[in-house]
């Protein structure tokens, strides 16, 4: 027979504490790095963007680029001949103490000095403004004609009457008060005409604004964004047959993949001369200047799960671009994020719009 063991009764006062488990420190998350930080800073502001996957993002590369403002203006003449006619006293000789033979033997028409060419033989200043208008009365080649109406008598014979007379000649005409003859309407009285040739001169400036750079930065925000003048020029005179090639040679700022004298030389006939080559105009003055601005390309990744819908190259890339704002602000313009559109509802609901991009 087993012998049985006696029971062993425990008393809880004698037991040791263990309830008190010691409390296991989260691990604290990796701080993103500035670019990232800003970034994340900058989704948080948007109603519609999700900002949660950017706490994971990792930062790839952050590249120096540039932006290029090009600004030219050129001031376009046009020139337009046109003729002043005005009533003028007409004055005629009498022959053997007689006007009627003085107006058989007269000449009809006095020229004056023949039109030159308006734009070889007419020298005008040009105006300091960006838009201007000057007409100029050429005196020299005024010329003087009889009114054809008339013959330079100044009246006419009434054509309401019959010398004077109406209803068979027993009432006197009311338009020529029984007299027979009116003034002449077509030279006011005066028997001849004036003819003023005047020069109307126009000017008005021709404005152009193209960018370069060697990222994708939107030219809205290159406009707004803070830009130093590196060169500048001004031609005076200038004409459609100057050389813009010439022109460009002083420009300094070279940028392998900004080819920035081959893109003006490009856009300057394209967008300035190749529009007015062939219209009756001439181009004068040239001023144009260029604007750099520098900014920063941030490239990086959220994770395989999340692939770039703007541009399908970059794969999982992302990128966004910064550069310093007002009162030192970083300023970021980005057009791929990928939850930029229904995030107020939760990550599921997040999804990519290219409608929703913010500029």
């Amino acid at each position: 027979m087993s012998k049985v063991a006696p029971e062993l009764v425990l008393n809880a006062d004698q037991l040791p504490d263990t309830t008190d488990i010691p409390k296991i420190e989260p691990t604290p998350s990796k701080p993103l790095p500035k670019p990232l930080a800003d970034f994340k800073q900058y989704v948080e502001s948007k109603f519609c963007y999700h900002a949660k996957p950017v706490e994971n993002a990792e930062l790839i590369s952050v590249e120096p680029k540039m932006a290029f403002q090009c600004h030219m203006k050129i001031l376009i003449e046009a020139r337009k001949l046109r003729t002043e006619v005005t009533p003028y006293r007409w004055h005629t000789e009498t022959v053997l103490g007689s006007r009627t033979l003085g107006r058989f033997f007269e000449e009809t028409e006095l020229r004056g000095e023949a039109i030159g060419h308006i734009w070889n033989d007419y020298q005008v200043d040009l105006p300091s403004t960006e838009k201007s208008k000057q007409t100029l009365a050429l005196v020299e080649s005024i010329s003087y004609l009889r009114c054809s109406r008339c013959r330079g008598k100044c009246i006419v014979s009434c054509t309401h009457c019959s010398s004077g007379l109406v209803a068979s000649g027993t009432k006197l005409c009311s338009y020529c008060k029984g007299a027979g003859k009116v003034t002449c309407s077509r030279c006011k009285g005066l028997g001849g005409f004036r003819h003023t040739p005047t020069l109307t001169v126009k000017w008005h400036t021709q404005y152009s604004t193209w960018f370069y750079q060697n990222s994708f930065l939107h030219v809205k925000r290159i406009r707004k964004g803070q830009r130093t003048q590196v060169w500048s020029v001004k031609h005076e005179p200038w004409s459609k047959q100057s050389s813009i090639e010439n022109v460009v040679q002083s420009i300094q700022e070279e940028t392998p993949d900004i080819p920035l004298k081959e893109n003006i030389i490009k856009d300057y006939y394209e967008k300035q001369l190749n529009p007015v080559k062939t219209k009756n105009n001439a181009m004068r003055r040239l001023e144009c200047s260029i604007e750099r601005m520098n900014f920063e390309e941030v490239r990086y990744k959220m994770g395989e799960n999340y692939q770039n819908k703007k541009d399908p190259t970059l794969e999982s890339t992302f990128r966004f671009c910064q550069y310093p704002g007002p009162e030192g602000k970083t300023v970021i313009y980005e057009n791929d994020y990928p939850l930029n559109c229904c995030g107020c509802f939760g990550e599921k609901a997040a999804c990519y719009s290219s409608c929703c991009t913010i500029l």
